[in-house]
């Protein structure tokens, strides 16, 4: 029998309401924010965890973003969006992305985060007195350039993490800086570079673990917009759908600006993403 007008107006409204439940579904766990705190330093929040990536420094070597003491203050109060945090990764050791000081605070008053760090970073905060306490919450990544790539398991977070060489190579090749990709919940990725050298040399033998998993965005060194090779990296090689650039001097670059790309430079400003 073929259905009545109110047949059709109720399975339509019907079939509406299940559509809207099924995304409404999708927007409250398929999605993603990005809050900026300073240079490299970056939150990442999701309902599979949070993770902070290079939160605590003190040295903007004259140029640079420090993280702001309101910020500070909220992160080591776990005021929200900095309560509940995961992991913290550490891209590398150097004074405008690390402090083991405050890393060994932070990992006592909140127990059940973990740290990821180069073994240069991880050294200096088991060098401190009182470090004991925290061993358990650190996971050092001993990498060479050109080694495979070593995955790290917390939860329901996969950290993926490859030793890119620093940027200024080979100035700096004894400088372990790590790129980090991490996955949430096996729904949302994420990519932060560290000071990564913006050369497809060192991608380029990594080609399968970037094709392996699309990013819904990386956080590129903004230097990675400006560089010959750079631009390409971003677009054709890590696989990554949106960048946003960190490492962005306090007097913004004239060539930067003339990129037209997306980039952190106000602490406290933020961005949304989602699965494609």
């Amino acid at each position: 029998m073929p259905f009545t007008l109110q047949k059709r107006v109720l399975i339509l409204a019907v079939w509406l309401l299940a559509g809207s439940a099924c995304a409404h579904e999708h927007d409250e766990h398929d999605h993603g924010a990005a809050h900026y705190l300073g240079n490299e330093g970056v939150l990442v929040s999701t309902e599979h965890g949070k993770v902070l990536f290079d939160p605590f420094f003190h040295n903007a070597y004259g140029n640079y973003t420090l993280v702001p003491e309101d910020i500070r203050r909220q992160i080591f109060s776990g005021d929200e969006p900095y309560d509940e945090i995961s992991v913290i990764l550490v891209s590398h050791a150097h004074g405008d992305h690390f402090s083991a000081e405050d890393s060994l605070r932070y990992l006592k008053e909140n127990e059940h985060t973990k740290l990821v760090g180069p073994t240069q970073a991880i050294d200096m905060i088991r060098s401190l007195e009182g470090a004991a306490s925290v061993e358990p919450q650190l996971r050092a990544i001993d990498l060479q350039v050109g080694d495979a790539v070593i995955e790290s398991k917390i939860g329901s977070i996969l950290v993926e993490s490859v030793r890119i060489p620093h940027a200024g190579w080979p100035g700096r090749k004894n400088v372990s800086n790590l790129v980090y990709r991490v996955t949430f919940g096996d729904v949302l990725n994420v990519i932060h570079m560290g000071d990564a050298d913006p050369n497809d040399l060192h991608f380029k033998p990594y080609k399968e673990h970037w094709e392996e998993s699309e990013s819904e965005l990386a956080f590129p060194p903004y230097w990675f917009f400006t560089s010959r090779f750079g631009p390409a990296i971003l677009d054709e090689r890590i696989n990554a759908v949106e960048s946003i650039g960190v490492h962005v001097p306090v007097k913004i670059p004239e060539d930067l600006k003339q990129t037209g790309e997306d980039f952190f430079s106000d602490p406290g400003e933020s961005r949304t993403f989602s699965p494609r």
